[in-house]
């Protein structure tokens, strides 16, 4: 008897939750709703969730409104939108670090299980490059240089421990080489001191390393990615891949919610959401920010396994350099 009222107890529960959930559905949304940035503003990722938002705002019928949050590596606003109700008024925009921070245990808050993804919209390559007057003219002649001389190649890149330092860590040992990577506060800091000859290797995304790689100023070396990208100025300039290194890292931007979030809400939110991605506005930000170059769109279901294989790889990474606090 007691077995009997448990279940029934647990169906009504369900129905309740599905009532509710459908009911939060028809109102939703009933005012504007936060985009959660958890990167300071003026940045690549920050203008990209901006950009998104404007247009997404059109389907869900109110504003996507931006707070930056950017402290403490995206821990400051990973801890916002953990701490904000489960109900869809609140969407996060993601890139690897998020990954990265729980890779690390850097936060009590564990990303993967705390939220459900509604999109991977895109994804942006990391290309490598020396200043002009460097005396490494190839990938080949920098890798050759590398082994002979460990550790002695300064590589830039922006917060220690962060998705630049897994890159050029990582490249390094799937090449079979050590250098030395240097963190710095900001880009226009970090290509100072390429330009000025305080770093070796430039490493950045590709429409920001164009900036300097098509005024002459970076020779660049090596795509990371399986195959040559197809842009006029680097038509001459190898992939990983095609090197014998196989290490294709690069960037990618996402949006997610905080798990639990009623389903009918959040089948809004995707919509929504895809209905942006489609619309011919975003298709030419995207061609004119060379994020449409290699495959970066997946849907829920496949963005969620693909945290799971980052993961791995990441803490395998900071493992080895001695970054992941216990």
């Amino acid at each position: 008897m007691k077995s009997k009222k448990i279940i029934a107890m647990a169906i009504v529960t369900a129905v309740m939750a599905t009532l509710v959930g459908s009911a939060s559905a028809q109102n939703y949304p009933r005012r504007p709703v936060e985009m959660v940035i958890p990167f300071g503003t003026g940045g690549a990722s920050d203008i990209f969730a901006r950009q998104y938002s404007e247009i997404a705002s059109k389907y869900l019928g109110k504003p996507l409104v931006a707070v930056n949050k950017g402290g403490a590596g995206t821990i400051e606003g990973l801890l916002y939108a953990f701490g904000a109700p489960a109900d869809g008024y609140t969407i996060m925009e993601i890139t690897p670090s998020l990954l990265i921070v729980e890779a690390q245990n850097k936060s009590s808050v564990k990303f993967r299980k705390e939220f459900e993804p509604i999109m991977k919209v895109q994804s942006d390559v990391v290309l490598f490059g020396v200043a002009a007057k460097s005396p490494h003219k190839t990938i080949d002649d920098l890798i050759t240089f590398a082994k002979a001389n460990p550790k002695k190649l300064k590589i830039g890149g922006l917060s220690p421990g962060g998705l630049d330092d897994y890159i050029a860590n990582g490249f390094a040992r799937a090449a079979g080489i050590q250098w030395t990577y240097v963190p710095y506060k900001s880009g226009s800091e970090l290509k100072a001191a390429v330009l000025g000859g305080e770093l070796d290797v430039y490493q950045d995304k590709l429409i920001s390393f164009m900036s300097l790689a098509s005024g002459g100023d970076i020779k660049p070396l090596v795509v990371l990615h399986d195959k040559r990208l197809d842009v006029p100025e680097l038509k001459d300039v190898p992939s990983s891949v095609e090197k014998k290194v196989n290490f294709t890292q690069g960037s990618w931007r996402g949006f997610v919610i905080k798990k639990d979030t009623p389903p009918p809400v959040k089948k809004i939110i995707i919509d929504a959401f895809q209905k942006a991605y489609d619309d011919p506005a975003y298709k030419e930000m995207e061609k004119k920010e060379m994020t449409n170059l290699i495959p970066g769109y997946m849907k829920a279901d496949e963005f969620r396994k693909s945290w799971d294989t980052e993961f791995d790889a990441y803490a395998t990474i900071f493992k080895d350099l001695g970054l992941v606090k216990q």
